[in-house]
Formats: structure tokens, sequence, C-alpha cells
């Protein structure tokens, strides 16, 4: 699922669609905080999403998807998983999540034989980052 921030809210402005723990995001809809959204359609390839967590999606002929993120640092540590329940027939997995200053690549397996989305999330904040 995904909410919609009707107020700031963890880094992220207020109208902006996020993905936390359904917990979380059910006490953000009950404190009105947050309203129930869906993400409809996610663009394959690179893009910039300047949010804590999403949802992004590897173009079929591709292992990989850069996101633009300026809550990235080199040091950051970011979470990826496949994100559908029946996952593309090669591209299984996350193999590797690299972060760089402002950007974050995630590979998979293999190269999709179809679109294949991929969920992340930012586990460390930038004020928090670890060098080691």
């Amino acid at each position: 699922m995904a909410v919609t921030l009707l107020r700031a809210y963890g880094g992220s402005a207020a109208g902006a669609v996020v993905e936390y723990t359904s917990e979380l995001e059910a006490a953000l809809i009950a404190q009105g905080l947050a309203a129930t959204a869906a993400v409809t359609s996610v663009t394959t390839g690179a893009q910039t999403q300047n949010t804590w967590s999403g949802t992004a999606a590897i173009a079929a002929g591709s292992s990989s998807v850069v996101i633009t993120n300026a809550n990235i640092t080199a040091n950051s540590k970011v979470w990826a998983v496949v994100a559908q329940a029946t996952a593309d027939g090669t591209l299984l997995r996350v193999e590797r999540v690299v972060p760089a200053a402002g950007s974050v690549t995630i590979y998979g397996t293999a190269n999709a034989t179809a679109t294949t989305l991929i969920d992340w999330a930012i586990l460390t904040p930038p004020a928090l980052s670890y060098a080691g």
C-alpha cells in the first residue's frame, strides 16, 4: 500500500506519495496525517524520487535501475526488494544495492524479461550515516 501525506512527515513534503510499513501507514491515516494512495503506475528506468522510500521499475532487457535522491549519501543504507507476487522469470531478486552521493543503483540477478517492480527504502537518515 502507499499513502499520500496530508502534512510533511519523515522528511517528505505534504502531498508526497510514500510507502511505509502497514502499521505506520495505518497510524498516519488514523491520525489524519495521510490518506490511502494507490501506486497506479511506475516509470521504468532511471528516475528522481526525493522521498525516504518508493517503488522503482527495472525495464525489460535491463538488470538495474538508478534512483536519483538528494537524501542518499555514499554511506546510506538502502534496502530494496522485488515487489511483485509473481516476479520476472529471470530477475528473481535484488542482487546489490550501491548508494552514492545523491543516488542509488539497484541491481537485479539478471536482465528482466518484463518490467520488474522494486520497493526501496533509505534505512539511515543522512545525519546518522554509517561509515563502517
